[in-house]
């Protein structure tokens, strides 16, 4: 599901102002019904560059051949986020 300038700019929105990950994660949901949303802990994503950086969690997009989930930096190619929560 591409995601447009306007939906990143509301993800970094919501995720400034989501109280924790878990908030952040069910709107994220609740808003992009057609995007897979999954959090991790962040030292699964260490070494990993995020996409986003917000109060509750950093942000990363997935994109997704049909088979093979990879990192994307192209909002376009989106097929996922993940979320990792911030300490």
């Amino acid at each position: 599901m591409p995601l447009s300038a306007e939906d990143l700019d509301t993800l970094v929105e919501l995720g400034n102002a989501a109280p924790d990950v878990a908030t952040l994660a069910a709107e994220a949901r609740a808003r992009w019904s057609g995007l897979r949303v999954t959090v991790v802990d962040a030292l699964d994503m260490r070494g990993e560059t995020p996409a986003f950086a917000t109060a509750a969690a950093n942000i990363f997009l997935m994109g997704c051949d049909g088979h093979c989930w990879s990192m994307t930096a192209n909002p376009a190619a989106a097929a996922g986020l993940v979320l990792a929560a911030r300490s």
